[in-house]
Parts: structure tokens; C-alpha cells; sequence
């Protein structure tokens, strides 16, 4: 598998991971690392990485594909 094919589970994943880690970052509660350690684990431990190419190279792509898109739009 290449290192910018992921599977759609793999990707809705890294995205769970994004926001586990801003509702960390808004409430530095133990249940919110908690949650966000529990998805990290979950993310880390995925069948993908197992046929990764390069690991390193296809987390930095996941990262990257599953970013939440935050740049705005122009004012018309």
C-alpha cells in the first residue's frame, strides 16, 4: 500500500485524533487526556502500518490529509 492511500477507518481516526487533542487543549482535564491517549493508542496500533512503505513518511501524510481545513474563505 502506498503512503498516501489510506484506508476511510484509518483516516476518520486521525481526525478523532484531532479533535480529542483541541478538547484536551480546551479542558486539560484527566478524562480528556485520558480520551485523547485512548485514540492515540488506537491510531498507533492500526492493520495500516503494518504494510506502510515508510511509516514516518505515510503518518505525515495522514496528518496532512486528515487536517481539519481551517483556512477561510475570501471575503467576497
Amino acid at each position: 500500500m502506498s503512503d498516501t492511500d489510506f484506508p476511510a477507518d484509518l483516516l476518520e481516526l486521525q481526525q478523532r485524533w484531532y479533535t480529542a487533542e483541541a478538547d484536551w487543549a480546551a479542558d486539560p482535564s484527566e478524562q480528556t487526556r485520558a480520551a485523547f491517549a485512548a485514540v492515540g493508542a488506537e491510531l498507533y496500533a492500526h492493520p495500516y502500518w503494518a504494510s506502510a512503505e515508510n511509516r514516518h513518511k505515510a503518518a505525515m501524510n495522514l496528518k496532512q490529509a486528515a487536517r481539519p481545513n481551517t483556512a477561510q474563505e475570501p471575503a467576497a
